[in-house]
């Protein structure tokens, strides 16, 4: 196993992405990821627009797509495949600026080339930095994996289940299968 090259913030967000790639900072490990495929991305505005729709007429927060890093530690910038913040929390971020602290809820659509140990980091990455859910998407095998804290997921749902968190998103329902329809 090689060396890991490790980058402070600062480095990180001097980084230019070319078009094909974008990245992550992981405890100053600079994360590389390649643009997701049709599926990954299907599946990811699916669950972008559900909760976006909400939020017309809920609105008690904001979704936001991956483009966004949120600085969840001193070295570790994560960017969600979809992630929603409360109101009073997304009224206090600076527009300019990556955003401190992990999202309420932070979802991540699975692609091939994840792995279940790089996917549990992440979970406890957000929590230590905030979060109350975090949703893991398997478009291949259609569940959602909904987790409420980072030592084990709460539930795995089927396609015929319906996906909610009711505490941060009152009265939002989706039914899993939407998201593969």
């Amino acid at each position: 196993m090689g060396a890991k090259t490790l980058m402070s913030v600062e480095e990180f967000d001097r980084l230019a992405e070319p078009d094909e790639l974008s990245y992550e900072l992981d405890e100053g490990e600079l994360v590389v990821m390649t643009k997701p495929r049709p599926l990954h991305n299907r599946t990811a505005v699916k669950l972008f627009r559900a909760l976006d729709r909400y939020l017309e007429t809920h609105p008690v927060g904001e979704v936001f797509n991956p483009e966004n890093l949120f600085v969840l530690g001193p070295n570790i910038k994560r960017a969600p495949d979809v992630s929603f913040l409360r109101s009073e929390r997304a009224k206090q971020i600076d527009p300019n600026a990556d955003i401190p602290g992990a999202p309420d809820l932070a979802v991540e659509v699975l692609s091939p080339n994840d792995t279940a140990s790089a996917m549990r980091r992440k979970i406890r990455q957000y929590f230590a930095a905030g979060a109350q859910c975090v949703w893991i998407v398997y478009p291949e095998t259609r569940e959602v994996e909904v987790w409420r804290d980072p030592s084990q997921p709460q539930k795995m749902l089927q396609e015929t289940d319906v996906l909610e968190a009711p505490d941060l998103l009152p009265g939002f329902a989706l039914r899993v299968s939407a998201l593969f329809a």
